[in-house]
């Protein structure tokens, strides 16, 4: 779709840079809704380089219906395009009712099935959102560097290069484009095209709750743009060239040596990041992967085993990697905010009304379980421990350990792994499965 709308160059560069991306590697496994959000988005814009322009549509329905309601917002240059561009509304307003149907129908029919009532989930997501007086304000703030430290991280150097995409666009429809002239064909607006990633981050940017899954819709569109960006510095190279006056056969090479060296950065600091990412916070996946596939959970047949987790509450991978007839308990800490519950094992669960839940994310009380209560503890050894938050490894005796990282003291080998030195600045700690003594004791009777 990028060689039939902008050009193969572009379209080389985005498969080459996409390939090694960590952030496209992250966000693309994660199973949120942020991710689905990310694929509709994909298809919408494939579709829209295509020609396809009632699927680019309905995918846009689709990802902010199912996904992310605020997806709606990447839907807008294509909306602009097919009404305005293409003057094509009559055609944009049926698609847009047909691709609403399909998708709002289905889904309210099944939310409101298994809710027992009226449930429009789109309309929830706003109003609680924009309209209630909490908002998402409650789960923590971050200041306007955040997006600029979490887009060097994920895309290292092609972050700023698809800044410089974004930049130079409108010089490029204005004075370089010619793909109307040479195709005959109505061409998309490079401009256009990157004023998604522009609404996008600036919508972002507004809300003082920031998080790194907000960003997922459009990482395809920054490895888009960067491609943009380097193809447009790739070009300006011969007219560089001759102001250094350099000898008229080197334009080649220096070209090469360009776009080559900046892929091949790119694929080094990504492949970094992710060996930086399973170094020091794989632990709690790895931990209970290995505990299960060496069968270290006694496991009795008349008994479900209470896997009690405290202060790394947050770090609790899935209940996908517990054993069977297992359940996640938890252990009072310094953390005051409300934590999950588990669903009740009833046939009409979805139906049940639960008091013990708020809008406030303020704590409740019936999350948490006595000590005595657990067979198996994950936690910690923490640098600061207290008397609610301890280290339980002093106390119950450790099945298995694995190594992570410790957050408190910041630097660049934290966030890029290189060999000797990472090892040598990081501060380690040991993430323990831990067994109560009370198991054992149930055990021997």
């Amino acid at each position: 779709a990028i060689d039939k709308q902008l050009n193969n160059s572009i379209a080389r560069k985005y498969v080459l840079l996409s390939i090694m991306n960590v952030a496209l590697f992250r966000s693309s496994s994660a199973f949120i809704n942020n991710s689905f959000s990310m694929y509709t988005v994909l298809f919408a814009y494939s579709c829209w380089f295509s020609n396809a322009l009632s699927l680019s549509v309905f995918f846009i329905a689709f990802g902010s219906l199912c996904g992310w309601i605020y997806v709606a917002v990447l839907g807008i240059p294509i909306a602009i395009d097919i009404v305005f561009r293409r003057q094509r509304y009559i055609d944009f307003i049926k698609w847009s009712i047909i691709s609403g149907l399909i998708t709002l129908i289905p889904l309210t029919l099944i939310d409101s099935y298994y809710y027992g009532k009226l449930v429009i989930t789109p309309l929830n997501h706003i109003r609680y959102n924009l309209f209630s007086k909490h908002g998402p304000t409650l789960y923590g703030t971050e200041p306007w560097t955040y997006y600029i430290i979490n887009g060097l991280l994920n895309f290292n150097i092609i972050y700023p290069l698809a800044i410089i995409g974004i930049i130079l666009t409108p010089y490029i429809d204005i004075f370089i484009d010619r793909r109307y002239i040479q195709s005959g064909k109505v061409a998309i607006p490079y401009a256009m095209i990157v004023s998604s990633i522009v609404m996008w981050m600036g919508l972002l940017w507004m809300q003082p709750h920031k998080e790194d899954r907000f960003v997922f819709p459009i990482y395809p569109l920054i490895i888009l743009t960067a491609s943009i960006g380097i193809d447009q510095i790739e070009n300006l190279i011969p007219r560089l060239v001759r102001l250094i006056k350099l000898k008229r056969n080197s334009v080649l090479f220096v070209r090469r040596l360009f776009v080559y060296s900046i892929i091949i950065i790119h694929g080094i600091l990504s492949i970094s990041r992710t060996f930086a990412i399973v170094d020091g916070y794989s632990a709690p996946i790895r931990l209970l992967t290995h505990s299960n596939t060496t069968n270290i959970f006694e496991k009795s047949s008349n008994k479900h085993l209470n896997i009690c987790i405290g202060k790394d509450w947050y770090r609790f991978p899935s209940h996908f990697l517990l054993p069977e007839k297992s359940q996640l308990l938890f252990l009072r800490s310094e953390f005051k905010g409300q934590l999950p519950k588990a669903y009740s094992s009833l046939k009409n669960a979805t139906r049940l009304i639960d008091n013990h839940f708020n809008d406030e994310n303020k704590e409740e009380i019936d999350r948490y379980v006595n000590l005595n209560q657990c067979d198996y503890i994950i936690d910690h050894d923490s640098e600061n421990p207290s008397e609610i938050q301890p280290n339980y490894s002093q106390q119950f005796q450790i099945i298995t350990s694995i190594k992570m990282i410790l957050p408190s003291r910041r630097s660049i080998f934290r966030s890029f792994y290189v060999p000797y030195f990472s090892v040598r600045s990081n501060r380690y700690t040991f993430l323990h499965l831990l067994k109560c003594s009370k198991f054992v004791d149930v055990l021997n009777e």
